[in-house]
């Protein structure tokens, strides 16, 4: 599965650990991997996250320092990301299933020549999309549905993401808005906040459930 989200900071590592703790407490031997990451030092927060509830060791392809688009960061770090490199190196990897997790929105660019997009459909696997339960939300929810059908690619699903425990009557106004425009054909589930580590596996099988996985 690819990971994408609406925006950036918005849950997709949290989306990506959760299923990965999920499948790992089945028995079964996730892989999740960030290709690209910015705003830390080798392998980054995310990376080191959804490997943890995964079982596995950090894997992240390149991360730099800057806080920006990977190709802004590499840009300032005078460094080159490989576009076919890239590809290659998310390709050489495998897990029950694959999670990889995506940088920012769907049009990042990741180098001079690449987007999040573009290395999605070289990929080729079925794209779940996380957003944040917030004003604007079904906007940019609809923009990323509307992107990933034009690029042929399956959506497995979208995650509703709420990062704190606040309600409010639009929290539920959206997923209702949401599912409705976006039609049967696509699951639309939510992620209440995540209090403590030993919560992911559960919140996960709910989220696999939920979605039909």
């Amino acid at each position: 599965f690819f990971i994408t989200g609406t925006d950036t900071e918005i849950g997709k590592t949290m989306v990506t650990a959760c299923l990965a703790a999920a499948w790992r407490a089945r028995g079964q031997k996730p892989k999740a991997i960030k290709p690209l990451a910015t705003g830390s030092a080798p392998p980054g927060e995310d990376a080191t996250t959804i490997a943890l509830a995964a079982g596995h060791p950090p894997t992240v392809f390149a991360c730099l320092p800057e806080p920006a688009s990977p190709e802004r960061a590499a840009r300032m770090a005078n460094v080159s990301i490989d576009d076919v490199g890239l590809v290659e190196w998310v390709r050489s990897h495998t897990g029950d299933p694959l999670l990889i997790e995506g940088v920012g929105g769907w049009c990042v660019p990741l180098t001079e020549a690449m987007t999040v997009e573009d290395m999605a459909m070289a990929i080729g696997a079925p794209v779940l999309i996380v957003a944040e339960n917030k004003l604007g939300m079904i906007n940019h929810t609809l923009l990323t549905v509307e992107a990933v059908r034009q690029c042929g690619l399956p959506i497995a699903g979208i995650v509703i993401n709420h990062r704190t425990e606040a309600t409010s009557p639009l929290h539920g106004w959206n997923i209702e808005d949401i599912r409705r425009w976006v039609g049967i054909n696509i699951p639309v589930t939510t992620l209440m906040p995540i209090i403590e580590q030993k919560d992911m596996a559960a919140a996960g099988e709910a989220l696999i459930s939920e979605l039909g996985l």
